[in-house]
């Protein structure tokens, strides 16, 4: 857990560069100005590994790894595996949820959300008070 004065360091793994952005700028909005960013599970995992982040916020469905193939690496991961993770996602289905849960999920966001949710998983998941 990061001190509650911090601004988290997060990572934001997103395939679609407009939804990076949308999500990089509600960041911002709250204060947070550590972010790293992937397009692909992949690639964040290498990121992860060489930069330690305080929470990944990852979108489910990207090539060639899915979020939830990059939650299940982190989770098995000594280095990686206390890592707070938000799903970012359209699935909403109870089974997807399901699956995220049992994978270890720490907290689940249904695209589109607001910055409202977006605080609230943020809050839920790291010790951290978003700028006034």
């Amino acid at each position: 857990m990061i001190p509650s004065s911090s601004q988290p360091r997060i990572m934001l793994v997103e395939d679609i560069p407009a939804m990076r952005l949308l999500v990089r700028q509600m960041l911002r909005s709250l204060g947070v100005n550590e972010i790293l960013e992937a397009n692909d599970g992949s690639t964040a995992l290498q990121l992860l590994r060489a930069q330690p982040v305080d929470v990944v916020l990852s979108d489910w469905n990207m090539i060639p790894m899915t979020g939830l193939q990059l939650l299940m690496a982190m989770r098995e991961d000594p280095q990686t595996s206390h890592i707070p993770f938000v799903m970012i996602t359209g699935e909403g289905s109870m089974e997807h949820v399901k699956r995220a849960r049992s994978a270890g999920v720490n907290g689940y966001l249904i695209k589109p959300f607001g910055l409202d949710a977006l605080t609230r998983q943020l809050t839920k998941v790291v010790r951290w008070q978003p700028a006034a």
